[in-house]
């Protein structure tokens, strides 16, 4: 097990002997930036097993090579002015963390929604506002969800789950799971709700052909995706956030992912924010985007460059 890994359990440790029926708000932001803190860990462990460089954001050979191999480097050009004297040993950040690993870990990808909603939360209590953190939906996710994530990742990756956390805990485990079985009943009921909303609307055509005519347009202003709908089976809308990183070389920001902000159907007037409600019906985007100018991918060369780059660049890069 990687150093990565190891260090994840420290903080999961934390955030599960934290848990408990009344979190208050205090308690909460604690155990939101722990529970951050262990995943962006565990992320970089499962890239750092697949390949060491995945993590770094300068991968490049030399820089790589002095901070991972220097033992391999022959001694008398172990000083060579080819190679860095001081490596860039920065690593990604958690949401490059988890934009990397869902194409690796099944997990990653289940929870994709949540964890960047973990995320996202980190960054608003390590640099904004308080205020600005929805505590209520925090103290859902680390209540109902927590449990449910860690499980999983024990169970991939193949770590004892007492690792991450005490297996003792009957408790926790049963009311992570009571809370989980009525958010899917909810769901059940809402989208029972909006098939019968659906079923007296697909009648009117007027209202079918003008849903159709909206959902067109919006799909045009971009950042959006067409998805179908899990109570109607209308095409629908996934409302998407580019995330960007600064392109040092090029002096620009370049687009490596998008996060999911919301669901909605024009339909049957469906619409979905929380998280854990867009993994459960597994309402998410892996949607790729040009290494080089950050557009979207529009060919399927897996070149990571658009038609536009691969023409300018060449194939090779």
């Amino acid at each position: 097990m990687n150093n990565y890994l190891k260090d994840s359990g420290l903080f999961f440790k934390e955030v599960s002997l934290g848990i408990h029926g009344n979190i208050s708000d205090k308690e909460i932001i604690q155990l939101t930036f722990n529970f951050a803190l262990g995943c962006e860990r565990l992320l970089k462990g499962i890239l750092y097993d697949i390949n060491p460089t995945y993590i770094l954001i300068e991968p490049t050979f030399k820089n790589s090579l002095r901070i991972f191999y220097s033992n391999k480097i022959i001694p008398e050009i172990v000083h060579d002015k080819e190679l860095p004297s001081k490596p860039n040993s920065d690593v990604i950040t958690f949401n490059t963390c988890i934009l990397r690993a869902q194409f690796i870990s099944k997990t990653t990808l289940q929870y994709k929604n949540t964890l960047f909603a973990i995320s996202n939360a980190r960054d608003i209590i390590a640099h904004c506002e308080l205020k600005l953190l929805d505590k209520q939906s925090l103290k859902e996710i680390l209540r109902r969800d927590f449990y449910a994530i860690i499980n999983s990742y024990a169970d991939e990756l193949k770590i004892r789950k007492n690792h991450f956390y005490d297996s003792q805990r009957v408790n926790f485990s049963k009311s992570s799971g009571i809370l989980r079985s009525n958010l899917e009943k909810g769901i059940k009921q809402e989208l029972e709700d909006h098939k019968r909303f659906w079923s007296l609307s697909k009648k009117n055509e007027s209202f079918i052909k003008d849903s159709k005519k909206r959902t067109e347009e919006i799909l045009k202003r971009g950042n959006t995706e067409i998805v179908k709908c899990p109570a109607c089976k209308n095409d629908a809308l996934l409302y998407l956030e580019p995330y960007f990183k600064s392109n040092q070389l090029r002096l620009l920001r370049v687009t490596t992912g998008y996060v999911v902000k919301e669901f909605r159907c024009l339909y049957c007037n469906l619409g979905i924010k929380n998280p854990s409600i867009l993994d459960n019906l597994g309402l998410r985007t892996i949607k790729e985007s040009c290494a080089r100018c950050g557009r979207e991918i529009d060919n399927e060369n897996n070149t990571g460059l658009c038609s536009d780059c691969e023409d300018y660049y060449g194939k090779d890069g």
